[in-house]
């Protein structure tokens, strides 16, 4: 009798598995085509509402007709667009759980023998796949980070040492430039010290922080914002905000300003 009662919630798991399937896919289809047109119809939102500060009368075609319904669409598309990855998110952790447990709940009632785990085991255990799965993408991401770094000091090294002569070890602790802004060309450390400046108030962190505060914050951050478990709005954008301003405060870009 055991043995039956576990076919029927294995083939049942299995048709309930389609389903969450389709599910997942139609939502991501309906995601993507909302961020699509989100895109899309921030200009036309943008140019409306100067429109109405213009022309107040304006306001009247966004609550009656045809105004009023792409009004409410607007707000439809938006709504999915900022909300829909959390939802998303949250729906596969669902489908997670509830297909694992299912499937290892039917193995044993036909089976026996097999450890019959609770509900909460499976949350857990999907709550340390998507940690893994974060920690091996921030390993990935800072290799990626690296090489861009690398193609950044490269260019850095060359502007200092057209504007300044080069680099030498034996002016400062951390080593200083051959000449000063009086020799090298007016201004020419400005544009620097405005980019540094501006990727460390993306950080959140004192300008004279040393790299060690600077890599701590954007480990913080990189973790608040990653789009595959931050439900923040703009969690993408702010990401890769924060990815280029780490990408900038280098180990040799952060001597450098302390050298300005």
């Amino acid at each position: 009798m055991k043995n039956i009662w576990g076919k029927i919630v294995y083939y049942f798991t299995k048709a309930l598995e389609f389903i969450y399937d389709l599910v997942e896919k139609i939502l991501e289809v309906i995601i993507n085509a909302a961020d699509s047109i989100r895109l899309f119809i921030i200009p036309i939102v943008l140019f409306f509402v100067i429109g109405i500060v213009t022309i107040p009368l304006l306001l009247l075609l966004v609550f009656t007709g045809p105004g009023a319904f792409l009004l409410i669409a607007t707000i439809v598309v938006f709504s999915i667009s900022i909300l829909g990855r959390s939802v998303l998110n949250s729906f596969r952790k669902v489908k997670y759980v509830q297909i694992n447990f299912l499937y290892d709940y039917a193995r044993y009632e036909m089976e026996g023998g097999v450890e019959n785990k609770s509900y909460q085991f499976y949350k857990d255990k999907y709550d340390e796949i998507q940690r893994q799965k974060f920690e091996e993408e921030l390993r990935r991401e800072e290799e990626r980070r690296r090489e861009r770094q690398r193609q950044q000091e490269k260019q850095w090294r060359e502007f200092f040492e057209q504007n300044f002569g080069g680099y030498s070890s034996s002016q400062g602790g951390y080593g200083g430039y051959q000449g000063s802004s009086s020799q090298g060309r007016p201004g020419a450390f400005v544009g620097f010290k405005q980019k540094y400046e501006e990727a460390c108030d993306v950080l959140g962190v004192p300008y004279d922080a040393d790299f060690s505060t600077i890599k701590a914050a954007y480990r913080k951050l990189a973790k608040k914002y990653h789009p595959d478990i931050s439900k923040e709005r703009h969690a993408e954008e702010m990401f890769k905000k924060v990815n280029n301003a780490f990408d900038f405060l280098s180990e040799e870009n952060v001597r450098r300003y302390k050298n300005i």
